[in-house]
């Protein structure tokens, strides 16, 4: 049978990616909140103005090219699909679309293709409008809508975690860290953020290192640049608004700083009757001790490495509680920590403090003021210091590693002495 043309056959969208979902859910929650506020349309505005960034960010997607008013259209549609899912969050799909169920692990979302009209399914139900790009899944068509759905669209570590991985916008950024932090009770709820940050440094590099501390600042910048965007709601350790973030990674610097090496376990494994099954157990552990610390020190080096980039980007003089203003005095204190550490890491016994150290010494050097002969000259006898180290290193990818900070460094240093010519 011929399709009747005087039947409207709604366009169907396609899939949307992870990236594109991410970007949507971390809004879905103020536009929750917008949408039962006293101020009428504001939450629709809300949806068009995040529409238009998911354009800006994503392109239009290839169904609408060609279309007239493709981006109005395309507006609207995003705004429909804010409006469906809090509905269906809440248990109340709208009364003008199917029952869906929610697919949250699903990475891929399709969509059902339209049925024939000589469908026996169809000719039970009205023509209705399709929820567009939706991370729902529609059930099977049936007369009576199925029981409330629950989604949970909580943000979590994780989420944030992927959200640093997929270089998601600051503003959206933004939004989702504040959602995560305004539910957290906690006086330091952006600790959580931190570590999700850490994390994704930590699946982005390979053998625990960084090349040229380019990862770390990357990501380093864009936390700072979503905290430009907190509101006074976010209070971390007593500071509020975009000074809140940095005040969560200095904590975490200073906490990460020292090295505290694994104690010898051989006196708690003393056993007075040596066994075959003792001796099993004992290897056991003791391979699982020698993986534990090997990972402690690649993390070290990797907060080595967030130390440096946060000293280069000026976060360690921000968001002091009590500050009348940022610059100079509190600039100074920041820096004149991490010259304290580079000094005295240098003389350390173990060797992942060395590694850590140079790291952070370059950073110094890097921010070091022009044209100061004395201090210049106190960081060349470092880095020498350094250099002797670095023929003691046994480890072959930490020597590796230490070899491009320290020629990186020589050539930072080198630039200090172009200023005093």
């Amino acid at each position: 049978m011929a399709s009747d043309p005087r039947v409207h056959k709604p366009r169907l969208p396609k899939a949307y990616t992870p990236q594109q979902l991410t970007f949507l859910k971390s809004n879905l929650a103020e536009f929750e909140r917008r949408s039962q506020g006293s101020i009428r349309g504001d939450a629709k505005k809300f949806a068009l103005e995040r529409a238009s960034d998911f354009i800006t960010q994503f392109g239009l997607p290839p169904e609408f090219l060609g279309v007239h008013e493709a981006d109005n259209k395309f507006r609207e549609q995003i705004y429909n699909w804010f409006k469906n899912t809090v509905a269906v969050t809440h248990g109340n799909p709208p009364t003008d679309i199917p029952a869906w169920d929610p697919v949250p692990t699903a990475t891929i979302i399709p969509y059902a293709h339209a049925e024939s009209s000589s469908s026996p399914a169809n000719s039970t139900r009205p023509v209705v409008s399709p929820v567009q790009y939706a991370t729902l899944h529609p059930v099977a068509p049936i007369p009576t809508p199925l029981p409330p759905s629950h989604v949970k669209l909580t943000i979590t570590k994780s989420t944030i975690r992927d959200a640093f991985l997929q270089n998601m916008e600051a503003s959206s950024l933004a939004n989702m860290i504040q959602t995560f932090a305004i539910s957290d009770p906690s006086p330091t709820p952006l600790t959580a953020v931190v570590e999700a940050l850490f994390e994704a440094l930590s699946s982005e590099t390979k053998s625990g290192y960084f090349n040229g501390n380019r990862e770390p600042l990357a990501y380093m910048r864009r936390y700072l640049a979503a905290s430009e965007y907190f509101t006074s709601s976010v209070v971390h350790a007593g500071v509020s608004g975009p000074m809140a973030g940095p005040r969560a990674i200095q904590m975490h610097v200073r906490k990460f700083s020292t090295w505290v090496p694994n104690l010898s376990p051989k006196q708690e494994r003393r056993s007075p009757v040596p066994s075959s099954t003792s001796s099993t157990i004992s290897m056991s552990d003791e391979m699982q001790r020698i993986a534990s610390d090997r990972q402690r020190r690649k993390d070290h080096i990797q907060w080595a490495n967030i130390h440096a980039a946060a000293l280069e980007l000026g976060m360690l003089g921000m968001g002091h509680a009590g500050d009348a203003d940022n610059s100079g005095y509190a600039y100074a204190m920041g820096r004149a920590f991490s010259e304290m550490i580079a000094r005295d890491a240098v003389w350390e016994s173990d060797e992942v403090e060395w590694v850590a150290g140079i790291c952070i010494l370059r950073a110094v050097i890097r921010t070091a003021m022009r044209g100061d002969r004395r201090q210049r000259d106190e960081y060349d006898e470092l880095l020498r210091t350094y250099e002797k180290r670095w023929k003691e290193i046994k480890d072959e990818a930490r020597q590796s590693f230490v070899t491009e900070v320290l020629l990186a460094a020589k050539e930072d240093l080198a630039r200090l002495d172009e200023s005093l010519r």
